[in-house]
């Protein structure tokens, strides 16, 4: 049977395999409705109110895990073939639907919009969904009666599977889940951030004689290239203070949501679950297939035209981006100092800064690292880590000050009112 070739904006075309058992596997999950649903989950969220073309799905990316996985176990089974033999279908599958368990708004934007300072746990979500839909797990079982667990432990880092099968899609330093986003998102904002050198990180993954993932000497210039590359897209892109502004409005529309109860006015039956909802637990797999893209900006159009004065303005703002401003935190001032004059600004407006005032602080994009660096072989046979072997990932992972931010987002007339013009 000949390939099937889908086109892409990184590798030009991607193709898999029919007759290949495990590449077979892949085309028909492709197919699955909790898949093809991945078409309406966007991506980057608000990027796109920054970078126009940001509009992709988490479709893409998830096929292009795949493949790059498969790239990635092509070149370790000629050295590694009864390893890769074994493992091939549940790292291929882990890695085709890590993400099957976003929603919308915006994927992780999702859950500090229906969940805030609770954490992101779409890989839960996955999980359930891979046990509890009838087509994927009956397309697993039939495959293997042990495909299925062994996926779930390989999204699940558990102990009863070798780490590099889950180092590929999860692990510290490069793996195909970040290989793949980073250059995507990079290519579709219309920048040039994220893009490295693909093939010499791929030709240079190796296993350990203990089963972990590393990479050998000789590439560490092109590591190094990516998480340079990584770092510019959380700073340029991720964390961009107008997108992180913009998903404080979709919090607060959730917020006025929940605070009006019975005065809402127009809300499905998925959106009145979903706004019942006080932890992700409380969400059922229909609902959750039914949170989509389309589904969500429906609610923002009908809010838009509702009689509450304040939901109307806060969904209007999402649809036309009338966005919040931002004012940054100046070395010497607290953070809570500059939200008790936001607040007083947004009193003397008559704004409720319940909804108009947010206070936005970027994370540390390389704390995972910290915790668990990507191993590489010298050409001596030592094995060591990314920190050990290379001293400058060591310097970009533990400066705080490169990652670290704060700003107060609230409406433009308050910012004026405060003395910062834009």
């Amino acid at each position: 049977m000949s390939d099937i070739t889908f086109a892409d904006v990184v590798h030009q075309s991607v193709s898999l395999s029919p007759s290949d058992p495990a590449e077979g596997l892949i085309l028909k999950l492709v197919d699955t409705r909790w898949f093809q649903r991945l078409r309406d989950i966007s991506q980057t969220a608000n990027t796109r109110l920054v970078y126009m073309f940001s509009e992709h799905s988490r479709f893409g990316h998830c096929l292009g895990v795949a493949y790059l996985a498969k790239l990635v176990l092509e070149k370790l089974s000629r050295r590694f073939p009864d390893d890769v033999r074994e493992y091939k279908a549940a790292i291929m599958t882990a890695a085709l639907l890590h993400d099957v368990g976003h929603l919308a708004p915006g994927s992780h934007t999702a859950f500090k919009t229906w969940f805030p300072g609770q954490p992101d746990c779409h890989e839960e979500i996955a999980e359930l969904v891979i046990n509890g839909d009838p087509e994927i797990s009956g397309l697993l079982d039939s495959f293997s009666p042990t495909l299925r667990p062994t996926v779930i432990s390989i999204l699940s880092e558990s102990q009863s599977v070798p780490p590099w099968t889950w180092e590929i899609i999860s692990g510290g330093g490069w793996n195909v889940d970040r290989g793949n986003w980073s250059t995507v998102d990079s290519v579709l904002a219309g920048v040039s951030y994220g893009k490295y050198n693909i093939p010499a990180l791929v030709d240079s993954i190796v296993l350990t004689d203990d089963k972990h993932l590393a990479l050998m000497e000789n590439r560490l210039d092109a590591m190094m290239h990516f998480m340079v590359s990584r770092h510019a897209m959380y700073r340029q892109i991720y964390q961009h203070r107008v997108l992180l502004a913009a998903d404080m409005i979709n919090k607060a529309v959730v917020q006025r949501a929940r605070d009006l109860g019975e005065k809402l006015g127009f809300a499905d039956p998925v959106m009145q679950h979903a706004l019942a909802a006080r932890s992700p637990s409380e969400l059922t797999l229909e609902n959750i297939f039914r949170m989509r893209e389309s589904w969500w900006r429906y609610h923002l159009s009908r809010w838009s035209e509702g009689e509450d004065a304040v939901l109307r303005d806060l969904s209007s703002r999402l649809l036309t981006r009338k966005l919040f401003k931002t004012i940054r935190c100046a070395p010497g001032v607290s953070l809570d100092t500059l939200a008790a004059s936001g607040r007083a600004a947004l009193e003397k407006l008559g704004l409720d800064p319940r909804y108009y005032l947010h206070e936005i602080s970027t994370a540390d994009v390389h704390s995972g690292d910290n915790r668990q660096s990507m191993l590489v072989l010298l050409e001596d046979g030592r094995v060591m880590t990314l920190g050990e072997a290379d001293p400058m990932f060591k310097a970009v992972v533990s400066d705080d000050r490169i990652s670290r931010r704060s700003w107060i987002a609230l409406p433009k007339e308050a910012k004026a009112a405060l003395g910062h013009a834009r």
